[in-house]
This record gives structure tokens, sequence and C-alpha cells, in this order.
């Protein structure tokens, strides 16, 4: 619910232009809506028959669909996930699929795409491109390098401009060091990005009912809270200028609440922020005090 609130308040408040919010996912993006069958090699008209809004095609074309009693590890949500390899039998040869959308993407617009993967022994790097085709590899947005993947399941967020308004993002594994790779992937998820270099919002202050051993805090100023330094590696000290902090939620790009504080009997607000376990990227930091609420970005760079 809170993230939910945060990100309907932000659409509403900030100035066209100043926050995009779309409403596309993937159509089947963990998989789940499949045949029911553990496919290992399957050609590209077998895998496409059996995976909905999912299509192979690529150089090998010889993608798996496997299953938590396929006798290939489980899968990271649900019951399924999906394999492709490289360089099958020495040669110089990809497996790709493209990935269907519930609606197009922007061109020239901001997007935040995460996924998991796990290695199959040796990982291929994945090129990830934005195409208007199911069966054309789409122009190259990020390339994820093979030494991120793992023998874990690991989560891979990126952040990247749609180059085209294509309803596919398209997935190739490519490995040049002629041997076999390959990888797992599964849970790809696809949200709106914050296009702000700097987000301040103001707004009126909540209306804070007193309750039986709580003080409602009253202290006012007109200056704004800081957080330095920006970018950090994770901790953020906060200058509240003399306010009182009354709440204080920060989101990632996906808009999930990743710290949060709330003063409980006048409890003093903490000094800084502590983001050292999350992803290096970009956060908001929305920060409630008597004079009003303002949104701000925080940037964890490592």
């Amino acid at each position: 619910m809170k993230k939910q609130h945060f990100l309907r308040t932000l659409a509403l408040l900030l100035p066209a232009g100043f926050l995009h919010l779309y409403g596309q996912d993937f159509v089947n993006g963990s998989f789940e809506q499949n045949g029911g069958k553990c496919l290992l090699n399957a050609s590209s008209q077998v895998f496409n028959a059996n995976m909905k809004g999912v299509y192979s095609h690529g150089d090998n074309r010889k993608p798996d669909i496997m299953g938590n009693t396929c006798d290939h590890g489980s899968a990271q949500d649900g019951n399924w996930f999906i394999g492709l390899a490289s360089n099958i039998s020495g040669e110089i040869r990809s497996e790709s699929v493209n990935l269907l959308l519930s609606s197009a993407l922007q061109a020239n617009k901001q997007y935040a795409l995460s996924f998991y993967t796990r290695s199959r022994g040796l990982a291929p790097n994945l090129e990830i491109g934005v195409s208007s085709s199911d069966s054309a590899v789409g122009v190259n947005v990020y390339t994820v390098a093979a030494e991120q993947v793992t023998g874990e399941w690991k989560l891979i967020t990126l952040r990247f401009t749609a180059p085209v308004s294509g309803k596919y993002i398209s997935v190739k594994a490519v490995n040049n060091k002629h041997h076999n790779s390959g990888v797992w992937l599964d849970h790809f998820q696809l949200r709106q990005v914050f296009q702000t270099d700097d987000a301040v919002v103001v707004m009126p202050a909540p209306k804070i009912a007193k309750k039986q051993n709580e003080e409602m805090i009253t202290k006012t100023t007109g200056a704004q809270p800081e957080f330095y330094p920006n970018p950090s590696a994770g901790t953020f000290k906060i200058n509240a200028e003399g306010q009182d902090i009354i709440s204080m939620t920060v989101f990632n790009m996906l808009g999930e609440s990743v710290y949060s504080f709330e003063a409980v009997n006048n409890q003093p607000a903490p000094e800084v922020i502590d983001l050292n376990e999350q992803q290096p990227g970009m956060y908001f930091v929305e920060l409630a005090t008597p004079t009003g609420k303002v949104t701000k970005r925080l940037i964890v760079s490592r």
C-alpha cells in the first residue's frame, strides 16, 4: 500500500514531463504460462508453441524450458524458467528470445529492467535490446558481462533509454571464446523510471493525530532537508536544518521501500541513511516534516 501511495502521490503532484509512469510489463516474464513440459534444446517452433509471449530465434534456435521437477534446479520465481546457450559445438552461434510487452515502449523514454540469471557452467554475455519484431534481435541497450552471472540466482537491474518504440525486449547469449556457455533466466520485470535530476515535491504536511503517550511535532523552519554526500557509496548524512522529521521512506526504481523511519514518542530521526546493502543506482527519499513533504533523489555509486 505504501508503494502505491508513493507512486500515486508523485504522479498527481509533479508537473507534466517531470515524472513518467508507464504501465508496460512482460506478458509472461516469469515463464509460468507454458505447455507444462520440460524441453531441453527445443526447436524454435516447439519452444514458441509451448511458451506464451516469448519467441525463440537466433543462430542456434534451441532454447530450453525448465521447471522445478526437470532436474536442472529450481526457478527463482514460480515453477518455470528458460535457458539460453552460445557457441554450441565450438561454433560461434547464439540463442536469442524476444519477450513480449503488454504495450510498446516509447522511444527516448527511460525504463528500468530487472531479471534473474544463473550460469550453466560457463556463462555467456547477454545482449539486451529493444525490438519491434518477435523474430529479430533488437537495438542493443545494455550488455550484461558474463562475469556478472554466478552459479546462484542473481538479480540483474539496469536502466536504459528506449532507442525505438518496440514492443519486445530481446535477450541474446553471446560469447566469442569458442567454448560452450549457457545461462538460466527468470522473473523479468519492467517498471516506470523517474526522469529528474533533482526531484523535489512540496505539499501540505499530513495531519497527525495526537495519540496517548505520543507528542505532536510542531517545530517549523523554511529550510528543506539535505542529504550528503550525494552520490555516495551507500551512507548519506541527513541535514534537516532544525526541522523535526515525522517520517522518511526510501524507494528504489521499482517503487519498493528499502528503508523507512517513523517518529514515535518524539523519537529523534536517524543521522544517516544506510543503503550499503542496496545495489548501485538511483533511489528516492520521501521525507515528511511539519512544513510539508519533499521527495529527493539519492544516488548510490561504487
